[in-house]
């Protein structure tokens, strides 16, 4: 997340807490959950869907289509890199991490799919999936004289994705065995 709308959102909870939380104690209790609460809640304000959610199971099937959404903008971002970049080892880098970086949307995708079916178990395996993808994306740039051109936003989806794992996860300690 940028400074900036970091520090917007900061402010605007810090002016109108009741109007902006208040509203939302689903989102709120969700976003208790996680690690990055801030995006949490930045997150799931933007969705209208958040607001008429009537469960925790909605509201992580909303955080994990914005971490899919997320995913494909960095695919692409990654392929647009591609196509301006000189030959060379960054350019096999950033093709490297495109191809990645469409498994990791696809695996959130039939994560979301998994997860809206209450298949719980191959929604973690696909989570799984998109975390390893992530991982060799980052491990394509170690060791080079370069880094990655998008790691601040490789680094938010993975935040993201940590935020939508933390809710599934709630949501799977409280459903009944």
């Amino acid at each position: 997340m940028n400074p900036i709308s970091s520090l917007v959102f900061v402010l605007l909870l810090t002016v109108f807490p009741t109007q902006i939380l208040c509203q939302t104690p689903l989102m709120e209790q969700a976003c208790g959950y996680t690690i990055y609460k801030v995006l949490c809640l930045e997150t799931l304000l933007s969705d209208p869907g958040s607001k008429k959610a009537t469960n925790l199971k909605d509201i992580a099937t909303i955080s994990l289509t914005h971490t899919e959404n997320k995913a494909n903008d960095i695919q692409t971002q990654f392929k647009n890199q591609v196509n301006t970049a000189q030959d060379g080892a960054l350019k096999q880098a950033l093709q490297s991490c495109s191809d990645y970086y469409i498994k990791v949307g696809d695996a959130f995708f039939s994560a979301s799919f998994h997860l809206k079916y209450s298949d719980f178990n191959r929604c973690k395996a696909r989570l799984t999936e998109a975390t390893l993808n992530r991982q060799s994306c980052d491990e394509v740039f170690q060791g080079k004289p370069f880094t990655s051109p998008l790691s601040d936003s490789t680094t938010k989806v993975s935040q993201m994705q940590n935020n939508a794992e933390a809710i599934i996860y709630k949501l799977l300690a409280l459903i009944p065995r």
